[in-house]
């Protein structure tokens, strides 16, 4: 599970969005928002939105506590929350703590600022809950001679230990005088459990890091880049043991 943090228009949902892309397209994925901007390619996927009506006694009002808890009924894969600022954190936590891979957006200056926002008031995530958060996203939004550049600043670990402090762990940050994302860890706690699931080596584990970078930057030069066809490149690689090659993947989209 993910949260992505930035300031406004930092490009937070788009990250989602773009990250989203990874997820199988056979999955089911519930996504709830106040403004539609997510979109995604997968059959599967329900899009749902908040609505509010005109009456000031607020009946017929449905916010994303209301969306959220409705969503967990659909028995989803995946729970996307386009940004969540209130009680419906509490209720995002519990489904990652049941087992449901969740993304969603926090407005933050960074993953302290993000850790205080939600375990203070008015949202009051309990920091226990935190264990079942993997990673934390930070965009960046600044401007170079009046051009807005936006930018992942970081992708950091999130654990909790025994005394349930909440501890973070840089694993990539972007440098910005080469413009490149400099990596920050020899051992993580995310990939060492995907080793473990799918039996694979610490070795496997770099190589198939390698290589879905690769696949990455190739999809990036032939211009791969509709969400469709993204989609469908990530689809062959999981469903043919052939696409162990990035050139071959890319030329296949």
């Amino acid at each position: 599970s993910m949260i992505v943090v930035g300031g406004t228009a930092s490009g937070k949902t788009s990250t989602m969005n773009a990250i989203s892309y990874f997820i199988p397209l056979t999955a089911k994925i519930v996504s709830l928002e106040d403004t539609r901007e997510i979109q995604l390619p997968h059959k599967n996927w329900l899009p749902t939105k908040t609505r509010e009506t005109t009456m000031h006694s607020g009946k017929g009002d449905i916010d994303l506590f209301s969306l959220l808890r409705a969503s967990l009924r659909q028995r989803p894969e995946y729970i996307i929350v386009g940004e969540v600022r209130g009680a419906e954190a509490q209720t995002l936590f519990q489904a990652m703590n049941t087992g449901h891979t969740t993304y969603s957006t926090l407005h933050a200056g960074g993953v302290d600022e993000s850790i205080n926002r939600l375990v203070n008031p008015p949202i009051n995530v309990p920091r226990a809950m935190f264990g079942a958060l993997d990673l934390m996203v930070v965009q960046l939004l600044q401007y170079d001679e009046g051009r807005a550049i936006r930018r992942c600043l970081s992708l950091n670990e999130i654990s909790v230990d025994s005394a349930a402090n909440i501890r973070s762990h840089e694993l990539y940050r972007w440098n910005p005088r080469l413009d490149t994302f400099e990596r920050n860890f020899n051992r993580s706690r995310v990939l060492d459990s995907i080793a473990y699931s799918r039996g694979w080596s610490r070795s496997e584990v770099e190589h198939q890091l390698t290589l879905r970078a690769h696949t990455l930057g190739l999809m990036a030069r032939k211009g791969v880049v509709q969400s469709e066809r993204v989609s469908g490149v990530f689809h062959l690689m999981r469903k043919s043991a052939r696409f162990t090659d990035g050139q071959e993947t890319a030329d296949a989209a």
